[in-house]
């Protein structure tokens, strides 16, 4: 039976995921499909049609920490329950180019947890994709230059093209030698994932701050998709970043002002407030002696204890960070002492998508 509608659903941050998407969309139309391409926020509350095996629907987003982002497997996990529809996960992974050298990025376990959450909703997943696109991780490194962007796009689309095609011939796609590298990493990289699911998101959307360019416009605020942006102000407000931030950069890079720094200096600051070892300090106090504890239990309580300390010590360090950046000489110093202003360093988005076609 050939497929007669297609869904595609998708999150993207800078445009990488809702490119991937409109690529798979024309493919779509241009085999005589009905279709749609919503958001997936849109998604969990309009009608899906897709229906059993006359339709198929897609998901698309992009992998933080080698693993789908926490708000794409709490978005999944609300979509409707399903009639058995067929349905592809295809994540963007950060690639790099390096003179003819091609970089490939690491999805790690994404689209096999998306897929988990979706077989459980009673949907058939019939397969899933990593591709590389290019990287928009501006905290960690500087942007690479278009040239290198146009040449991973177009790799990336003609490797759509080729998955388009085993999706339109009813394939299976999993025994692939792109899924069997992703299970090699993600089963490696599991600890990093876990990790930055729990801990590791919060530490990084509190790098986040606005120099004295920003002008209280309020873009970035308006078009967060988490809402982990408020504007916070008595003279001027200036976006204050929550903790559900996701850290898809969606906001630095859509900037009108270019304001948004990543705070290289703040981040080694808070690396120490949040890493202080409060367990030791704590049961030294009341006379336990940690030699003499099983280095099972006194895990166990270090860790406790250090993950009760963690998460007010980002927070409220955070919240006192943001109010300090009000005095102009304390935001010059860490504008001008992170990477990210750099004249070089750069922001990257989808060369072709605007920020209205996110939403």
């Amino acid at each position: 039976m050939e497929y007669k509608s297609a869904t595609i659903c998708f999150w993207s941050g800078t445009g990488n995921s809702y490119r991937v998407s409109t690529w798979l969309g024309k493919i779509a139309e241009d085999h005589g499909l009905k279709t749609q391409i919503i958001s997936l926020e849109k998604a969990k509350s309009e009608k899906i049609y897709p229906a059993g095996k006359e339709g198929f629907m897609a998901i698309v987003f992009p992998t933080h920490g080698f693993t789908a982002p926490w708000h794409v497997l709490k978005t999944v996990w609300k979509l409707p329950q399903c009639n058995a529809s067929h349905v592809f996960c295809l994540a963007t992974r950060a690639g790099l180019k390096f003179g003819p050298l091609f970089i490939p990025g690491i999805g790690g376990s994404g689209t096999f947890v998306v897929a988990l959450l979706l077989l459980l909703k009673g949907y058939k997943v019939r397969g899933a994709m990593g591709v590389d696109m290019p990287s928009n991780w501006f905290s960690l490194h500087p942007i690479q230059c278009l040239k290198n962007h146009e040449a991973i796009i177009d790799r990336a689309e003609q490797k759509v093209a080729g998955f388009a095609e085993k999706v339109f011939s009813h394939s299976k796609i999993w025994f692939t030698i792109n899924n069997l590298y992703e299970v090699i990493f993600g089963t490696l990289l599991s600890f990093i994932s876990i990790a930055y699911l729990l801990m590791g998101r919060f530490f990084l959307a509190k790098l986040f701050f606005a120099n004295d360019n920003c002008d209280g416009c309020g873009i970035c605020e308006k078009n967060c998709t988490v809402k982990a942006i408020a504007m916070r102000g008595k003279e001027r407000d200036i976006p204050y970043w929550k903790y559900t931030c996701e850290s898809c950069m969606k906001c630095a890079t859509f900037c009108p002002q270019g304001a948004i720094e990543a705070g290289h200096s703040w981040g080694v600051i808070l690396y120490f407030i949040s890493a202080f070892p409060i367990s030791v300090y704590l049961l030294s106090l009341i006379g336990f002696d940690l030699a003499d504890i099983g280095s099972l239990e006194r895990s166990l309580i270090c860790n406790v204890l250090d993950m009760i300390y963690f998460y007010p010590a980002i927070f409220i360090s955070y919240y006192i960070f943001s109010l300090l950046l009000r005095i102009p000489l304390v935001n010059c110093f860490f504008t001008h002492t992170t990477m990210t202003h750099l004249p070089f360093w750069g922001r990257y988005r989808e060369p072709k998508t605007k920020l209205k076609e996110l939403s």
